[in-house]
């Protein structure tokens, strides 16, 4: 920030050719503070210019703005944030510094960015055309409370993996208000489950308006369908419907200790993905009694060959991944999403035997789509995968013997 620097000049303001004196020297002084401040926004004006077409990957905000809070929302986590900040203004000189990646979003009257502050929050900031603020909106945090009955964690956040998502169509924020009450013991057991918040019983939204500034907050509270082990739960707003129903006609009992889950096309689509406009797929375990859950998942994969509306799936050759270990907590994980890269698996096979594979499995019509296969990178795009399985452990706390459970997700074909 520019200093402004006062000669010290002992002048006795007796006579009014020293009183002229001093003014012509405040003047000067005053005139240099404003050129240098001029001369400071005209840069940061240039550099961000720069910033948005790309031609510099990081900058720091101008360090003499601030930013009006947008108060939406009085959860704990607004109240310790406003005590932070008692005036309802951030400096910017808070957030780190950002990336070209940070603009989220753009549109004739503002730039939308999201960064973190000194507490590593997740802020979501508006900015003119000339990268001055104009307001700012807390979008992920989180908090945990001690107490000697009780502990307390709170969160703001899109799910336990990912802290905000953005609907660039709708031009919204969409996230959960995460409460949970736990016992101070040495499994943190979680208490008043019904009383409990989270990405499976509710859903937040903050839209931005034409002209930069965080409105309409809406507040969607459901109750998410589940699985039903005899055991446990399984909670997923991603199951669809979000009517608290148990999955009956979405999924088959394939044995006693495995559950099968069909999706959609949209939801295969999602869970396939791993962008930021799609979603994940967030669950919660709610034992019947109390104890821990281990959780792994893995993929199982095949070839298939898509017609007009007419698929062939070849059993073999196929491919299951390595069980991949997921973290649980407080009763809410993800799914998790492999890249383009994991999902791809190899037949070992030669082309000529790939096409006589299809040939004799799946008839002349879908061989009519292989025909043009020269690499192993084209015969691989035919090497799906077919289904996620999510292995779950659950171990009672009583000391009881561990019970495995398995929940598979089947994905449409013509994915």
């Amino acid at each position: 920030m520019p200093t402004l620097i006062l000669y010290k000049v002992r002048i006795r303001l007796t006579s009014f050719r020293n009183i002229l004196s001093c003014c012509l020297l405040l003047s000067i002084n005053l005139n240099l503070f404003g050129q240098e401040i001029g001369s400071e926004k005209t840069q940061y004006s240039t550099r961000w210019n720069e910033f948005v077409a790309g031609n510099i990957s990081q900058l720091n905000l101008t360090g003499d703005d601030s930013v009006k809070i947008a108060q939406l929302i009085g959860e704990k986590i607004d109240d310790r944030n406003l005590n932070r900040h008692k005036s309802g203004f951030i400096r910017v000189e808070e957030f780190s510094e950002i990336k070209n990646g940070d603009i989220i979003h753009a549109e004739d009257n503002y730039f939308l960015i999201v960064v973190k502050d000194r507490y590593l929050q997740h802020w979501a900031l508006t900015l003119n055309a000339d990268g001055m603020a104009i307001e700012g909106f807390l979008l992920s945090s989180e908090l945990y409370y001690t107490g000697y009955d009780f502990h307390e964690f709170e969160a703001r956040r899109y799910s336990p993996s990912i802290p905000y998502y953005f609907n660039p169509i709708k031009e919204q924020f969409e996230f959960s208000s995460i409460f949970k009450v736990i016992m101070p013991d040495e499994y943190s057991t979680l208490i008043d489950i019904d009383f409990h918040l989270d990405e499976t019983t509710n859903k937040r939204y903050v839209q931005v308006d034409e002209n930069g500034h965080f409105k309409n907050v809406k507040f969607v509270d459901s109750k998410s369908n589940y699985v039903l082990f005899d055991e446990f739960e399984i909670h997923s707003s991603f199951l669809q419907q979000s009517t608290g129903l148990k999955i009956a006609e979405l999924s088959e009992r394939e044995s006693l200790d495995t559950v099968k889950v069909f999706f959609d096309l949209d939801q295969t689509m999602n869970l396939l993905r791993n962008d930021a406009f799609s979603q994940n797929l967030t669950l919660r375990f709610i034992s019947k009694e109390p104890g821990t859950f281990s959780l792994f998942q893995r993929y199982n994969g095949g070839i298939g060959i898509s017609g007009d509306g007419d698929f062939c799936d070849i059993e073999k050759p196929d491919f299951t991944s390595a069980w991949r270990g997921l973290d649980l907590g407080y009763d809410i994980v993800d799914l998790y999403k492999y890249t383009e890269e994991e999902q791809q698996w190899n037949p070992n096979m030669s082309i000529e035997n790939f096409k006589q594979l299809v040939l004799n499995e799946c008839g002349n019509y879908h061989h009519t789509f292989v025909e043009y296969i020269q690499t192993k990178e084209q015969m691989q795009s035919f090497c799906l995968v077919e289904n996620i399985t999510l292995k779950v452990i659950f171990l009672p706390n009583d000391g009881g013997d561990p019970i495995t459970r398995y929940l598979v997700f089947v994905l449409a074909n013509s994915c």
